[in-house]
């Protein structure tokens, strides 16, 4: 603040105490603080008097930058209706502004002629998501809830969808390399397969199949994750070494989850430039063709395999005594044998390769009980079940329906008939000889080199893969789909992709899980109050992120300037952050 001397028209100085600042659009401005009247006749009264209002003007500077004050109101005026702003997205734009996909977006818009409105629409689509997950039109009509949020305009937003499907593949890689991701880090990927819902009542025309290229994904009915008869899209997601989202790729919704695998292969290999890759999947990756694609390419696989339905020989060494390293706990054993995979030589499909495999074998006491306990309860639904012949021709439940057996027995002479008179079972002797297998736990890998134990911690990773399905799915929101154009269907996809790796690198950098995050990032709210100070609403959980960033904002009030400098910090304290630690599940 300074003391500035004014001429009116009628030529006589006036004091006054002024203020510089900077308007919401960045452009510096000055306001009076106060007006102390004609310069004669403050120093006819008392000659220091200029001189004093200049030390008390130092004093206001000192004591706003400072961070302390007394605000004052009047508690008589009407509410001037000011809508609380968020303040938490910029945690997020800060982040995202460290992968550096904006850049990259306008360097593509640059060499093709679509500008910088492209870039500004993906960063917002992807902090609006992480804020508050909506439909696009709805996400524009909230844009001014954002405190120095980008202004939007829907027509824009839609022609940009067409351009960010063109640059899926290109954002991946942009933001890999903001990361600071190594080579080491994608050494060892974990692999999975979820689908995604739409409020659609037909599937769209022609499907293009599971060799389709990226963009051209279809809407069919498939086996939903979440048993709706709604059509669903298919979407493989890779993880790195340390949990963290690598690349994404859509498939029709009828493509079966485990012949996806082959088909991402070598795009994620070349856009990632990795030499080799070992794939870490659950069973139902565990297929002849996924791991004959791995080994055609030279790549390695740790996958499980279910104890009940492997083969003879490795379901006998598994109940066999010998070999076995542990106590009535936990206990492990491995032997490494020879398995056939398809490859293709000589323009040949389909030729048997014989390749070495480390088989791991686990019990444990808690797992046995865990599946005692699981089949117990489908034995006493499938005897329920099997009491009422119309539910069980009605029903689909296979897991339940396995364990009955359906016989047409003629109740007086005992013998089985082609008559519509069924007589429903329970097989007791089905359950019994499954239950040899309970507790045990079977990995299978290329990588004979590796110890049991790292085989089996390594595997035991894979919940990471779930739990990123579950933020996308249950704290981002990112389905149902509203779009339904491959491109925009592409595009919706490549903007939550982005907000969900925004969302876990923050769970890194915080210590905070997703949901305690993402609640403190939408609640974190300004309330403007007049002369650019701003009413600060501030949820506990912003005291651990805080501290875990580096950079507080621990105040009731803040000046428009002081918030600016508070996200100068944070934009820059998210260039260096660490965000590659594992933390707990």
């Amino acid at each position: 603040m300074i003391v500035r001397l004014l001429k009116g028209r009628d030529g006589i100085a006036r004091v006054y105490t002024v203020e510089s600042y900077r308007d919401e659009h960045g452009r510096p401005r000055q306001r009076t603080i106060a007006s102390h009247g004609r310069l004669d006749v403050l120093l006819a009264a008392d000659p220091g008097a200029l001189d004093k209002l200049r030390q008390e003007a130092k004093r206001l500077t000192a004591q706003r930058q400072a961070k302390r004050g007394t605000i004052s109101y009047d508690t008589a005026l009407a509410s001037d209706g000011a809508a609380a702003l968020n303040l938490g997205w910029w945690l997020a734009d800060a982040m995202l502004g460290r992968l550096g996909v904006e850049r990259a977006v306008k360097t593509a818009g640059r060499r093709a002629g679509w500008g910088d409105d492209v870039a500004r629409v993906l960063s917002f689509l992807v902090c609006s998501r992480v804020v508050w997950p909506c439909s696009k039109k709805a996400a524009v009509e909230r844009a001014p809830g954002l405190l120095g949020g980008p202004e939007v305009d829907l027509a824009k937003v839609y022609p940009a969808l067409d351009h960010i499907a063109a640059l899926t593949v290109a954002l991946q890689q942009a933001a890999s390399t903001g990361l600071g991701r190594s080579k080491t880090s994608l050494a060892t990927v974990d692999y999975d397969v979820t689908n995604y819902f739409f409020h659609i009542d037909h599937e769209d025309a022609d499907p293009p199949g599971k060799t389709a290229g990226r963009g051209a994904a279809t809407r069919q009915r498939g086996h939903s994750k979440e048993n709706r008869p709604d059509p669903i899209i298919q979407l493989g997601l890779f993880l790195d070494t340390d949990g963290i989202p690598v690349s994404y790729r859509l498939f029709d919704g009828n493509v079966p989850d485990t012949s996806t695998l082959p088909n991402v292969l070598a795009e994620f290999k070349t856009s990632f430039a990795c030499d080799r890759i070992v794939v870490v999947a659950d069973k139902a990756m565990n297929t002849k063709p996924n791991l004959g694609a791995l080994a055609q390419n030279g790549d390695g696989w740790i996958v499980s395999a279910s104890a009940r339905t492997a083969d003879t020989k490795l379901r006998k060494w598994l109940l066999e005594a010998e070999g076995w390293i542990g106590d009535d706990h936990v206990k492990t054993k491995s032997m490494t044998l020879t398995r056939g995979v398809p490859v293709t030589m000589f323009g040949i499909d389909n030729l048997p390769k014989a390749v070495p495999e480390k088989v791991v074998a686990r019990w444990s006491a808690e797992s046995a009980a865990r599946d005692r306990h699981t089949r117990e309860e489908i034995l006493t639904r499938a005897e329920a079940l099997a009491a009422d012949i119309a539910r069980y021709r009605a029903s689909n439940k296979r897991g339940v329906k396995k364990y009955i057996t359906a016989e047409a027995i003629n109740p007086d002479t005992g013998e089985i008939t082609t008559s519509r008179d069924t007589t429903l079972t329970v097989d007791r002797a089905k359950a019994d000889a499954e239950a040899v297998y309970d507790g045990f736990q079977i990995v299978r890998t290329s990588e004979t080199t590796l110890t049991d134990a790292e085989v089996l911690d390594r595997y035991h990773q894979l919940w990471r893969i779930e739990q990123t399905f579950r933020v996308s799915k249950t704290d981002l929101h990112t389905r149902p789909v509203y779009v339904r154009t491959p491109a925009h269907i592409e595009a919706h996809f490549a903007v939550c992709f982005l907000a969900l790796l925004v969302t876990r690198l923050l769970e890194r950098w915080t210590r905070l899980p997703a949901g305690q995050l993402l609640d403190a990032i939408r609640h974190l709210q300004a309330i403007p109050v007049g002369d650019g100070v701003y009413r600060i609403i501030r949820p506990h959980p912003w005291d651990t992120i805080d501290q875990a960033v580096g950079v507080s904002l621990d105040q009731s009030w803040a000046t428009l300037t002081e918030l600016r400098a508070w996200r100068r910090d944070l934009n820059q304290a998210a260039k260096t952050a660490c965000v590659t630690t594992r933390t707990n599940p």
